[in-house]
Parts: structure tokens; C-alpha cells; sequence
């Protein structure tokens, strides 16, 4: 294992954590109406169980892994040199290793939560208590910074698991249970991010609709009174009255346009979304395409 590597994922990690916490708590106090909900949201982040059975489920495979090596015989640095000092280093080296399995542990849960929230604010019942501005400038009613957190969430995640693939995945032994677990940490961040484009692609076409359908309640009921005057036969003696309803049919029906045209453009995500997403996902891919690359030179010679 590559300690460097391994030191400097676990200041990455921290780092990250911090500032994906601060991030979350700006965004979780302000993201819908009711306060109520948005305390609700904390209270699932800190005080639920599913983080405990998360981070255990993450590390202790990799304790029976560790524990497995060593009987069989795996080389340590007290069986090298069997000193206090070696196996004070034996015990630094694998509390390290422990210590970043808890943060990417840690940063998985945070992937978690938030999808927990993505699928609550997806729900109709929730979706009236967000707060949306239809004509906001980034096209998604004002919800990009959640779009961001989503993105700041994965880039911490990716350049997590690529350091990881460096600092544990041997080029002697690339098939092994750290590889498939990571590659396996890595397609969850995949369906993270497509889960949530498609939350923000719902919320914000859903409340385009809803405005779309009131000018079209709106539409018909105007339209309605203007047949009414017609049938009446007494359109040029109210014929004030009839040009206000015809101004105001046009106004809808232009309004109804208008609004149609932003809900074409509500796609969730745009090209930066699309590039910032790439680019942070090829860095594990890279790095274990790399490992992958030094032991198929290994076998060969």
C-alpha cells in the first residue's frame, strides 16, 4: 500500500466531508417552505441508524480480509522485522487503512442521504413545499445549488475512490475484493448522479406543469365567456368588455408559450453538469485502468 497515497486521501477525505457538511447544512435550512420538513431532514442525517449499519457493512469485510492475510501468512512489518517499532508500524498502517474506509464509509452515507431527500422531494406530496422560481436564470427554478451539492458530493466521492484504487489495489493482484468493492462504490456514484438529474428534471417540469394547467383553467374560463357574449348577439354593445377578454385570451395563450418553452429547456442538467460529472468519473477509471495495464505487463513477463 502506498502510504503517501493513503495520507493524502485521508486529508482529502476530511477536508471534503467538512465542506460537504457546511454545504449541506446551507441548502437543507432553506430548500423548501416548511421548517418543519427541513428539520426533519437534518434529524434523518444525524440521528439514523442506516449510517451505523453502512459503516459497518463497509469495514468489516476489510478487517476478515486484513485478518485472513495474516494468517495465511501475509507480509507485515513485524514478521519482516520483528521489533516494537515494526509493530507499532503494522498497527499505524492498518488503523490508516481503517481510518480511510470510515471516511469513504462516511462519504457513502452522505450519498445515501441525499438520495433519501431526492426521492422525498420527488414525491408529490412534498413538491409544493420547495421552493421554485419558474423563471430563475439556471432554468431548474432556482435549484441549482442542490444540483451542485450533487456534483461537489460526487467529485469528493470519485477523487476518493481513486485514490483508494492507488493506495490498495495492488498491480499483482488487481481481481480482489478491494477491486470489485470499489468499482462496485463506483457505479453507485453512476446512479447517484442520474438519480439525481432526474429528481431535478421532475421537480422542476412538475411545477412548470402546474403553472401550465392553471393558465390553461385560466384560458378556458375567459374563452368560455367570450362564446358567451357571441351567442349572446350583443358584442357591439359591450364591445370594450369583448376586447378585454380577447387581450387577455392572447395574453394567456402567449404566457402559456412562453412557459412551454421553459419547460423544454428543464432538462436538470446542461453541459457544464455533464462535463464536470465526466471528468471527475474517469479519474478511477483511469487509475485502475492503470493498475490493470502494470499487471497485465506483470503476467506477460
Amino acid at each position: 500500500m502506498e502510504i503517501s497515497a493513503l495520507s493524502f486521501l485521508i486529508a482529502f477525505q476530511l477536508v471534503g466531508i467538512q465542506y460537504l457538511l457546511i454545504e449541506m447544512k446551507k441548502i437543507f435550512d432553506n430548500l423548501t417552505k416548511s421548517a418543519d420538513f427541513n428539520r426533519k431532514l437534518k434529524q434523518r442525517f444525524y440521528n439514523s441508524r442506516l449510517y451505523y449499519v453502512i459503516i459497518s457493512s463497509v469495514i468489516f469485510p476489510f478487517i476478515i480480509i486484513d485478518m485472513i492475510d495474516i494468517l495465511q501468512g501475509g507480509v507485515t512489518f513485524y514478521i519482516v522485522e520483528p521489533t516494537m517499532w515494526s509493530f507499532l508500524l503494522d498497527i499505524f498502517n492498518y488503523s490508516t487503512s481503517l481510518l480511510m474506509i470510515l471516511l469513504l464509509g462516511t462519504i457513502l452515507w452522505i450519498i445515501i442521504y441525499i438520495s433519501w431527500v431526492l426521492n422525498e422531494l420527488g414525491n408529490d406530496s412534498y413538491q409544493d413545499l420547495i421552493k421554485f422560481d419558474i423563471f430563475s436564470i439556471d432554468r431548474i427554478g432556482g435549484l441549482k445549488p442542490f444540483r451542485n451539492l450533487i456534483l461537489n458530493t460526487l467529485v469528493v466521492y470519485f477523487v476518493s475512490i481513486t485514490l483508494a484504487i492507488i493506495a490498495y489495489i495492488s498491480p499483482f493482484s488487481i481481481f480482489t475484493y478491494e477491486s470489485f468493492f470499489l468499482i462496485t462504490l463506483l457505479l453507485v456514484g453512476v446512479g447517484f448522479f442520474l438519480m439525481g438529474v432526474g429528481t431535478i428534471r421532475k421537480i422542476s417540469r412538475g411545477r412548470i406543469e402546474d403553472k401550465v394547467k392553471i393558465i390553461n383553467k385560466k384560458y378556458e374560463t375567459e374563452d368560455q365567456k367570450l362564446m358567451d357574449f357571441i351567442s349572446e348577439g350583443n358584442a357591439k354593445e359591450k364591445l370594450d368588455e369583448l376586447n378585454l377578454l380577447s387581450s387577455t385570451l392572447e395574453t394567456l395563450y402567449t404566457e402559456r408559450d412562453r412557459i412551454l418553452q421553459i419547460h423544454s429547456n428543464a432538462k436538470g442538467y446542461d453541459i457544464i453538469t455533464i462535463a464536470k460529472f465526466i471528468s471527475s468519473f474517469i479519474l478511477p477509471l483511469i487509475a485502475y485502468l492503470q493498475k490493470l495495464f502494470h499487471f497485465s505487463i506483470k503476467t506477460i513477463l
